[in-house]
């Protein structure tokens, strides 16, 4: 009996890459596409959030719970987006891999350089501030392919028999991906300087890369409800805008108050996906980046046509 009791323990301790594939949770879809870049067929990437919601707001369902117990790495954006809801699941999961400061937490916010709009100060009239800067550094493409090679990175310490792979699939993506952001700051390039309305202050570092400019929010501070008065004053300033700004939406935000916030002020409404998957056309990341792109430059041509060229509607307000 011995005997056998020593070799089970032996395999319970073993590097996770011994016994299994490895299993990595992402807080949002955007880091499990880049995730599963990564891990490729070494193993399996579960995404916490759907979607189709807002990834400040996310139900605890037992099912996370489990994904959380079996991690051996999780990846979450960090910056505080996920501090509403991650912090109790990660509790209830009770598993001390993957808790904040371990090697098998991975906060994304760390591997991106300096996070922008860092408040000067943190008060609740301000609205949904996080403290540590804007975290929704995905947006920007440039981002998005350190967190890859991140990812990698703490998968190859985490895993040395499958670290070449994941290495290898890292670097195979990254060059996919530069060669799309080329492409894609050339198809932006006419729209540089234009301006826009986001609902939330979500596009910040999409905001960043194209050298767009942010005239407002619909909100008026972070995750508040904008007042009748407020959007009557955004209307306003939106209405002597030259050339013509664009409403910009997530699909999780009031699209009634973005419709009507476009239709007063005579401008195109763009409704943008909100993550990797929440449309049959953005089953990855790359595929998220163009569906979203090509929804906001249609908008950008309805709002104020090139020279020469037809108005075109923008299929960004469809659902």
């Amino acid at each position: 009996m011995r005997p056998l009791v020593l070799f089970l323990s032996a395999f319970l301790v073993a590097p996770f890459s011994a016994r299994a594939e490895v299993r990595v949770a992402t807080t949002l879809p955007a880091l499990g596409a880049l995730a599963r870049e990564v891990v490729g067929a070494n193993g399996t990437v579960t995404v916490l959030a759907p979607p189709d919601q807002d990834p400040h707001f996310v139900d605890g369902k037992p099912t996370l719970i489990l994904a959380l117990n079996r991690a051996q790495l999780l990846v979450h954006a960090g910056g505080d987006l996920e501090a509403g809801w991650l912090p109790t699941l990660l509790s209830g999961a009770r598993n001390g891999d993957i808790q904040p400061g371990r090697p098998g937490n991975l906060d994304v916010s760390t591997l991106t350089g300096p996070l922008l709009e860092v408040p000067e100060k943190v008060d609740r009239a301000l609205g949904d501030v996080h403290p540590r800067g804007n975290p929704h550094v995905w947006l920007d493409p440039r981002r998005a392919r350190k967190i890859a090679l991140g990812i990698a990175e703490r998968l190859a310490s985490l895993d040395a028999e499958r670290a070449a792979a994941y290495r290898d699939n890292a670097r195979r993506f990254v060059e996919r991906l530069d060669e799309k952001i080329a492409a894609w700051e050339e198809r932006m390039r006419p729209h540089r300087g234009r301006g826009f309305v986001p609902y939330h202050k979500s596009l910040t570092y999409l905001a960043d890369w194209l050298g767009l400019a942010e005239v407002a929010t619909v909100e008026p501070v972070p995750g508040i409800a904008p007042s009748p008065s407020h959007l009557a004053r955004l209307i306003l300033e939106v209405r002597k805008r030259e050339p013509r700004p664009v409403v910009v939406a997530e699909r999780w935000h009031n699209q009634r108050i973005a419709r009507t916030v476009a239709e007063k002020a005579g401008v195109p409404l763009v409704v943008i996906p909100g993550d990797v998957g929440s449309t049959r056309e953005n089953g990855d990341y790359i595929s998220f980046m163009e569906d979203l792109l090509r929804r906001l430059a249609a908008g950008f041509e309805a709002a104020e046509p090139a020279k020469g060229s037809a108005p075109q509607p923008t299929d960004g307000q469809a659902q």
